[in-house]
């Protein structure tokens, strides 16, 4: 190995040692005066000793016209012979000692050392112990061999209580639901610490943009505080999205079509929400929600949330759903869901009317109730990189229908027909190359229910009971709404080319199934409809763009959908 030294303006030419032969490079802590031979040769041997050469021996010293150059040995290297952690206590030892870098075997190194030393203070400070010291000592057998004897001691330091969390940079948001947010509890024992769950469990709450490495600092009663850097999103957004159907025939105009969402998510700073979306659709068809939502009733890890939902369609029909939903947060990212609802349906003129002595649409009533779960882990919310976000709800229900007289058109009595809802949707997302991302997923949504009891000839749906799909939100490269069934999925590719933290253009397939029995008004039908395109989201100063353009194989380049979105921050 030869040692260079960079001599400082006015010093004669730099050291190079040569060890066993061999020159390499290496530069010294601080420059060496050419005569200083003592010194050279002590740095050179500290750093040799540093990497277990503990009998490296400085041999001659010789002046050249490059320089001095100092020749030394560097005898066999030291191996780790025992390694001993002591006064451990909380933690389990072996655990710690199998994540250790320094082993018996391994070569010694001062490095590797001071690395173990800082990964078992980060070890016992997430385990709520942050005045934990750590010292090691060494004993050496300088035989022909030499070998090191490593031991840890451990001064573990008492429990510290957590006093609070304080959010760096946040002017809107409660510490308090923060702290909620990330499983911590002013007051109590700070009996763990997990920098990355608490930065996660932030992130996924959707009213950060950006969530810092969370760090301890010592607080003003003898406890700690869990400090954490953010960047606040905007408390509320509102989302305008508008579509341009082309002509679908000789003779017929193209339509617009659009929908709004107003939404504020951090109401008072307690992650709070309350959303209204308003669509306008083609055919007369329109929908309103309405919705709130807290996400810690009382303080416990409990949501509560309402909803109200409306559809009117021409004058087919109408529908109301009231709608309240629980969730119990068991995990981080993880909720079990609870829901009960209840849907009026209203005939219309047209709906009323009669086709085989059945009306298109009945009036009825229906009561659901169900569970399900929701899992979210996603690294970002406008634009994740990795993770998986998954829904399903299961839901049973009785359906009661009020049918008139086809022949006097009086009205029969109510018939009950029970019914059973599945609906589910999942996105996965698959880091591939640098800035690019897969993401595969699927949206289902199945509706299962019987015949009326003493009625053979009782139809078991009604269009008012059915999904829709297609659109910018569900089928893409479709009209709005424009399929109807009692089972319906759809099977989405996406390959996105990430352009920023919240901005990137994609290209898209989805794969759509829907399945219909013969009800009033419609008859059977069974399809797979395939649909594709690519698209852009981008910041601007004005908010987040987003624009589509949607094909499907029975229309031609020219004819496909166009949705242009954009988001306001409020």
């Amino acid at each position: 190995m030869l040692l260079s030294v960079a001599a400082p303006p006015g010093l004669a030419q730099p050291w190079r040692l040569v060890v066993d032969g061999a020159p390499a490079s290496w530069t010294p802590p601080r420059a060496v005066p050419p005569d200083s031979h003592d010194v050279a040769a002590a740095l050179a041997l500290a750093h040799l000793q540093q990497e277990g050469y503990l009998l490296a021996r400085a041999d001659s010293v010789r002046r050249t016209a490059e320089g001095p150059v100092l020749y030394a040995t560097p005898g066999p290297r030291a191996t780790v012979a025992t390694v001993t952690l002591d006064s451990v206590v909380t933690l389990d030892v072996e655990r710690l000692r199998f994540a250790l870098e320094t082993r018996p075997g391994r070569p010694f190194e001062r490095a590797t050392l001071e690395r173990d030393v800082a990964s078992l203070l980060i070890a016992f400070e997430r385990a709520g112990r942050p005045l934990t010291r750590v010292r090691p000592t060494l004993s050496f057998d300088l035989a022909a061999q030499p070998q090191v004897h490593v031991r840890f001691l451990v001064d573990e330091g008492p429990v510290l209580t957590l006093e609070r969390l304080e959010l760096s940079g946040a002017r809107r948001t409660s510490a308090r639901f923060a702290a909620r947010l990330a499983d911590l509890t002013p007051g109590a024992p700070l009996d763990a610490f997990d920098p990355v769950a608490i930065r996660r469990a932030l992130e996924e709450a959707g009213i950060f943009e950006e969530v810092g490495e969370p760090s301890l600092a010592a607080g003003d009663s003898g406890g700690v505080v869990v400090l954490v850097p953010v960047r606040e999103a905007e408390p509320g957004t509102f989302d305008l999205v508008l579509g341009y159907l082309p002509p679908s025939g000789p003779g017929r105009s193209g339509s617009f079509v659009g929908n709004g969402l107003l939404e504020l998510r951090n109401l008072f700073g307690t992650g709070r929400l309350v959303r209204l979306r308003l669509v306008r659709n083609p055919g007369l068809v329109t929908s309103v929600e309405v919705r709130a939502a807290d996400p810690f009733v009382l303080g416990l890890p409990l949501r509560a949330e309402g909803r109200f939902e409306g559809y009117g369609q021409d004058s087919t029909f109408s529908r109301q759903r009231y709608r309240v939903e629980g969730g119990y947060r068991v995990a981080p990212g993880l909720e079990v869901l609870a829901a009960a609802s209840r849907e009026v349906v209203a005939p219309g003129p047209r709906g009323a009317r009669l086709v085989n002595g059945r009306p298109l649409v009945a009036a009825s009533n229906a009561v659901f109730g169900g569970v399900g779960l929701r899992f979210r882990r996603v690294d970002a919310l406008l634009n994740p990189r990795r993770g998986l976000d998954v829904e399903a709800l299961l839901e049973q229900g009785f359906r009661r229908r009020t049918l008139p007289d086809p022949d006097s058109g009086d009205v029969f009595e109510p018939v009950s027909v029970r019914q059973q809802r599945f609906i589910a949707a999942a996105r996965a997302y698959v880091p591939t190359l640098r800035r690019q991302v897969l993401v595969v997923g699927g949206d289902a949504a199945v509706l299962l229910g019987g015949r009326s009891a003493g009625d053979e000839n009782e139809a078991s749906f009604d269009e008012g009971d059915l999904f829709r799909i297609g659109g910018a939100l569900s089928l893409r490269g479709y009209d709005e709404n424009a399929f109807l069934g009692n089972l319906t999925g759809r099977a989405l590719v996406e390959y996105r080319y990430q352009l920023d933290p919240t901005s990137f253009a994609f290209v898209f397939t989805d794969v759509g199934y829907v399945r219909r029995p013969a009800i009033p008004g419609f008859e059977a039908f069974e399809g797979v409809l395939p649909g594709y395109g690519f698209g852009l989201q981008y910041r601007t100063p004005l908010g987040l763009v987003t624009v589509t353009y949607a094909l499907n194989p029975d229309i031609g380049v020219g004819q496909g959908k166009v949705h242009v979105g954009l988001s306001f921050g409020l």
